[in-house]
């Protein structure tokens, strides 16, 4: 099962899309989500999602430099690494406290239907846990600790130079005004 989540920056998860077999790219699960319209509608405020290689680069969704050619390029590309790793721990979190998500505490033998509803379950019960400060316990993860998160991402086939000039140029603005 291929996960598409959003997440806020107090890891609470805000959107989550579990309906893709795993050999679905993450570029067409969020092409097919509510995500490109949702944005679209915030646009004009200035408001971005981070994705990491597996994305291309758009007007509201900013993704690494490939291969940064200046000091503000890789300010930017070391910012967007540190945010990142929110959604990351997010992952990690979810997974570590509810164990029947990771590989580890067992596989869901359930249809695929059904594992999306499961996933969507947890992706609530861990906001809701997070709302009511239910505390995380530490033994919930392998030896005391957080599960490792987020598989190896692959870098969506196509070149930088492919994606449209005006969201590279508006990831450059973002370059220039924050990371100068």
């Amino acid at each position: 099962m291929n996960v598409q989540m959003v997440c806020l920056a107090d890891q609470y998860i805000s959107q989550v899309n579990a309906m893709f077999p795993g050999s679905v790219h993450d570029a067409y699960i969020l092409r097919n989500s509510s995500i490109p319209y949702m944005m679209g509608q915030l646009e004009r405020h200035r408001v971005w999602l981070l994705g990491d290689s597996g994305y291309h680069n758009l007007s509201w969704l900013l993704t690494p430099v490939r291969n940064p050619k200046t000091r503000a390029e890789e300010r930017y590309n070391e910012a967007h690494g540190r945010i990142r790793r929110v959604i990351e721990r997010t992952f990690g979190l979810l997974k570590a406290r509810f164990r029947c998500l990771h590989m580890t505490g067992g596989s869901l033998f359930y249809s695929p239907r059904k594992v999306c509803q499961i996933i969507i379950a947890c992706s609530m019960l861990h906001n809701l846990a997070l709302r009511r400060q239910v505390p995380f316990l530490q033994e919930d993860g392998p030896d005391g600790g957080v599960v490792a998160a987020v598989e190896p991402v692959e870098p969506v086939d196509s070149d930088e130079e492919d994606a449209e000039e005006e969201d590279i140029d508006n990831r450059e603005s973002v370059i220039r005004q924050y990371f100068q």
